[in-house]
């Protein structure tokens, strides 16, 4: 029996006033902090975004997939559109996962919802790595994609 919850909308979600569109995005997953983390009790937060708009200089709204963290536990949100700073960005790790349609950013929505996890065992490198290994069965990223992601963040291995 799964132990997974319904997605909830985010706090502090922005989807109503900046909400996804129709064109083309590329989509990308970001690793906190520019390198491996050597600590093995301080995992890198992994999560997977797009940008719905640009509300002005240094500001985006990302549409944000990821398992967040809760208390003492975990949860997935959606809808999760959130007003982000561009100043971070050169201090993550930001991978490319390619130009999406709507079409499939709504496909890796459903898959994401789809990951079973448990609130309180399951960390989020794990939690993408179960993401991104069904975004390969899809074929929405190619498998020397995941490859190079799970060794570079590092995720786990099933």
């Amino acid at each position: 029996m799964s132990t997974t919850p319904i997605p909830t909308r985010g706090s502090g979600d922005l989807s109503q006033v900046y909400g996804d569109d129709r064109s083309n995005k590329e989509v990308f997953l970001q690793a906190t902090g520019l390198h491996k983390d050597s600590d093995h009790n301080k995992p890198r937060h992994v999560l997977i975004y797009w940008v719905n708009a640009v509300i002005s200089d240094g500001i985006e709204v990302w549409d944000i997939t990821q398992l967040e963290k809760h208390g003492n536990g975990h949860q997935y949100h959606y809808p999760n559109a959130l007003k982000v700073s561009t100043k971070g960005r050169p201090h993550n790790q930001t991978i490319s996962l390619g130009i999406f349609t709507s079409e499939q950013r709504e496909q890796l929505l459903e898959l994401a919802a789809d990951v079973e996890y448990d609130q309180i065992t399951t960390e989020s490198r794990i939690w993408m790595r179960n993401l991104l290994a069904k975004m390969v069965e899809e074929e929405l990223i190619s498998h020397d994609l995941f490859n190079t992601i799970r060794e570079g963040v590092p995720l786990p291995s099933a």
